[in-house]
């Protein structure tokens, strides 16, 4: 019942923080666009929904064998999730006047993404009331590598006005590092689990320090 309880609040707990943290930090900040973040990356969840109800119609989600594996994590799951958030992030949040570099793109990403995941882990649960609600919380904290990947790359492009290559190197970062970890999910691989985990956490460190220092500069 606990891991139920955090597996379902994780994830707009984690927003609140942001929010939290920031206020504090920047009390007379602008934080309009950080709740429109949160409710489109809420409705960016209905991309990933369409790609999910496809492969069960088609029978994608039957890991037979390993190429199933790697098409189900990859793009089922990699592509379908991140997309969404991509194209809110992309087309929704970064025209915004306050959307100056990639601290914000990181910022506004994390939030995108705790709004999706909030769904996420609900549909979860109710598709499958069995699942190991451990790997849930996992792979919500997880899944911001991906967005911090994302957000630097999308930002970056705003600072260099070179848009399309480094928001699509964010895409395609954001969709590899999180098929990889759906394919270690999918086949138990632990081995491959701390290595990925503990390589994932540096370099989402160092984007974000990255980031920082970027958005020092520009200033």
């Amino acid at each position: 019942m606990t891991y139920l309880v955090i597996s379902l609040t994780i994830s707009p707990l984690l927003a609140v923080l942001l929010y939290v943290y920031l206020k504090y930090r920047f009390p007379e900040g602008y934080f309009k666009l950080l709740f429109k973040s949160y409710f489109w990356g809420v409705l960016s969840s209905l991309i990933a929904g369409v790609f999910f109800f496809t492969a069960y119609k088609l029978s994608y989600i039957e890991l037979k064998n390993l190429r199933r594996i790697l098409f189900f994590s990859f793009i089922i799951i990699g592509l379908g999730q991140e997309l969404g958030k991509f194209l809110v992030l992309r087309y929704l949040i970064l025209p915004s006047k306050h959307f100056k570099s990639p601290v914000d793109g990181v910022i506004y990403s994390l939030m995108i993404s705790f709004g999706a995941i909030s769904i996420f882990n609900i549909a979860t649960i109710v598709i499958y009331p069995d699942y190991d609600m451990s790997t849930l919380i996992s792979s919500t904290i997880i899944s911001m590598v991906y967005a911090v990947i994302m957000g630097f790359f999308v930002g970056l492009g705003k600072t260099r006005k070179n848009r399309l290559i480094d928001s699509l190197s964010g895409l395609f970062g954001a969709i590899f590092f999180h098929g990889v970890y759906e394919f270690i999910i999918q086949t138990n691989d632990r081995l491959l689990l701390w290595p990925f985990l503990i390589g994932s956490a540096i370099i989402t460190f160092l984007f974000i320090l990255k980031s920082i220092q970027i958005s020092d500069e520009n200033k």
